[in-house]
């Protein structure tokens, strides 16, 4: 697949089974081709979607549970997100799918996410799951405190894609990575030194 110039590149990460892939292609249509990278036995599929004028090329990310890779599949997924992959450009918006039915565990990876230095936005999906379950999230209060847009989606039925797709040609044309946290004085004077 080539890659216009004007097109964003948009990560899809997440732990496994949070949806990604459905995520994926729901986003493109099932547009896809799948690149086998040398050395490794690891796919990952790319497909491209539109809002409006704007192309994202989409690539689904094998599922990892950190940034600390253990396994060849998930070097692949650190490897693209910190452009160490020469045959990729690095992703311009990252986009962390969590699972709502158990958004403190998958919240993990989207702290790490929120420190490589480019946009990330929050799908929250499987929001049925959660509704079912009787857990209820507070989507702008958990947006405010992340810094980051939070979008609740369900990916398997269409529901709030129009605004996630919105959401990231936001994210991708403000180019603003998000802040992490504020630590004490006392802290950030240490680390200085």
């Amino acid at each position: 697949m080539q890659v216009q110039a004007n097109t964003f590149s948009i990560a899809l990460v997440g732990n496994p089974n949070t949806g990604k892939s459905t995520l994926f292609n729901a986003l493109t249509g099932l547009r896809q081709h799948v690149g086998n990278y040398p050395g490794v036995t690891v796919e990952l599929k790319k497909g491209t979607a539109h809002l409006g004028d704007t192309a994202f090329e989409i690539i689904d990310l094998p599922g990892t549970y950190s940034l600390a890779a253990r396994s060849p599949d998930e070097m692949v997924a650190v490897d693209l997100l910190l452009g160490h992959r020469p045959e990729e450009k690095r992703p311009e918006v990252v986009v962390s799918v969590v699972d709502a039915s158990n958004l403190e565990r998958h919240l993990y990876l989207t702290t790490q996410l929120m420190d490589l230095g480019v946009p990330v936005v929050l799908a929250v999906n499987l929001i049925d799951v959660a509704a079912k379950q009787r857990i209820d999230i507070d989507f702008a209060t958990l947006s405010e405190r992340l810094k980051i847009p939070v979008v609740p989606i369900q990916a398997n039925r269409g529901v709030g894609l129009d605004d996630l797709k919105r959401t990231i040609a936001e994210a991708a044309a403000k180019k603003q990575a998000p802040v992490g946290p504020a630590f004490p004085e006392a802290l950030e004077r240490e680390v200085q030194a």
